[in-house]
C-alpha cells in the first residue's frame, strides 16, 4: 500500500503538467461557451427592449409598434441559450474527457501497480455486482472503467457502476460509485455483510426491544439466517451494522487492522464503505462518487480527481493486504 507522500511526489513529477494542459483546454471551452457572456447579452437585450417600448409609446411616429416582438425573442433567448451553451460545452469537452481517461488514469494505475490494467470500455458484470448482495436485485445497470489485475496472487477488479431501481413509475439510483471485487485463495466459511448504520434500523431495534423485550427480540433474530454482530470497537459499531451467518467468522474477519483501516479512510474522505464477504470474494462499494467522469464545469486542479482516485484504489489494495493477513 503506497503512501500519499509517494503519490504526491509522482503527481508533481509526472502528472501535474499534463493535467494543467487539460485544465487550460477546459477553461478555453468554457470561455468560448460562456454563461457570463450569455448573462451580459441577456441584460443588454432586456435594456434595449425596455427602451424601445418606452420610445414606441412616447414617439410612435419614429418607433414602430412591432418592437413588441422583441420581448418574446428575448424570452426565447433567455430560455434556450443556456441549453445550447450546455450542449455545446459538453460536446467540446468530450475529447478532453477521453484524453484524461487515455493518458492520466493509466499512469495512476501503473504507478499503483504494474500488475493492474485499465479499460474504460469494460466493467464489472451485473451478475458479479448482484452476488455481493449489498443493494438488492432489481436494477437497470451500467458499468465501465474496469481496473483489473493480479497482485501477489490475489485477483482484484474494480469499476464505476450505476444501478437504478424502479418503484411503480419512479426510478431512483441505489448505487453510483466505485465497486471493487477481491478474490482470495481461501474461502470464507459464511457470509458477512457490513453496511453503514441507518438511524431507522437502530430506532426499530430499540422499539422492538421495548415492546417485545430483549430476550424475545434476540430469539426472533436468531431464527434468521443473518445475525447482528458487534465488533467491540465503539466507533466502528456506531457507524456500521454488521450482519453475519457466523459470529466466529465475523470476529476473525474484523481484526483491529481491518477496522482501523475502514475508520481512518471514512474519516478522511467522509464516505462510508459497504463490504460483503462470501465464498472467496470480498466486495467493496464506495457509494456516491464518480471519479472517472471529469466535469467541464469543475477544475481538474481544484477537484484533484487523480489524488482522490489514487486514495480509493490504494484503499482497496490496503484492505486486500489486511484481509490476507487475517484470512
Amino acid at each position: 500500500m503506497l503512501s500519499k507522500e509517494e503519490f504526491n511526489h509522482y503527481y508533481e513529477k509526472e502528472l501535474k503538467s499534463s493535467i494543467e494542459q487539460l485544465e487550460n483546454s477546459r477553461l478555453a471551452i468554457n470561455q468560448n461557451y460562456s454563461y457570463k457572456k450569455y448573462g451580459r447579452n441577456l441584460k443588454w437585450m432586456a435594456i434595449i427592449c425596455v427602451l424601445l417600448m418606452i420610445l414606441s409609446a412616447s414617439l410612435p411616429q419614429y418607433v414602430p409598434s412591432q418592437v413588441v416582438f422583441l420581448i418574446p425573442l428575448t424570452a426565447l433567448y433567455a430560455l434556450f441559450a443556456p441549453i445550447y451553451i450546455l450542449i455545446r460545452r459538453n460536446l467540446a469537452f468530450n475529447p478532453i474527457k477521453k484524453t484524461y481517461k487515455q493518458t492520466i488514469i493509466p499512469k495512476i494505475i501503473s504507478f499503483i501497480s504494474t500488475d493492474l490494467t485499465y479499460d474504460p470500455s469494460k466493467g464489472i458484470s451485473e451478475k458479479e455486482f448482484r452476488a455481493g448482495d449489498l443493494f438488492g436485485q432489481s436494477f437497470s445497470f451500467h458499468s465501465e472503467d474496469l481496473v483489473h489485475g493480479i497482485i501477489e496472487n490475489t485477483e482484484i477488479k474494480m469499476s464505476d457502476i450505476k444501478a437504478d431501481r424502479r418503484s411503480n413509475k419512479n426510478r431512483y439510483t441505489v448505487f453510483h460509485g466505485l465497486y471493487a471485487i477481491v478474490k482470495l485463495k481461501q474461502k470464507f466459511a459464511s457470509r458477512v455483510i457490513i453496511q453503514p448504520t441507518h438511524i431507522m434500523s437502530v430506532a426499530l431495534e430499540a422499539l422492538g426491544n421495548k415492546l417485545l423485550g430483549t430476550q424475545l427480540t434476540g430469539k426472533i433474530q436468531s431464527n434468521l439466517s443473518m445475525h447482528d454482530f458487534k465488533s467491540g470497537n465503539t466507533n466502528f459499531d456506531k457507524d456500521y451494522d454488521v450482519r453475519c451467518e457466523s459470529p466466529e467468522v465475523a470476529s476473525a474477519l474484523l481484526s483491529p487492522t481491518v477496522i482501523q483501516l475502514i475508520i481512518a479512510f471514512q474519516k478522511e474522505i467522509n464516505t462510508p464503505i459497504r463490504l460483503s464477504f462470501f465464498d472467496n470474494e470480498a466486495h467493496i462499494a464506495f457509494h456516491d462518487i464518480n471519479l472517472f467522469e471529469t466535469d467541464a464545469h469543475t477544475s481538474f486542479l481544484e477537484k484533484d480527481i487523480s489524488k482522490q482516485y489514487f486514495e480509493y484504489v490504494n484503499l482497496v489494495i490496503g484492505i486486500t493486504q489486511a484481509l490476507k493477513a487475517v484470512h
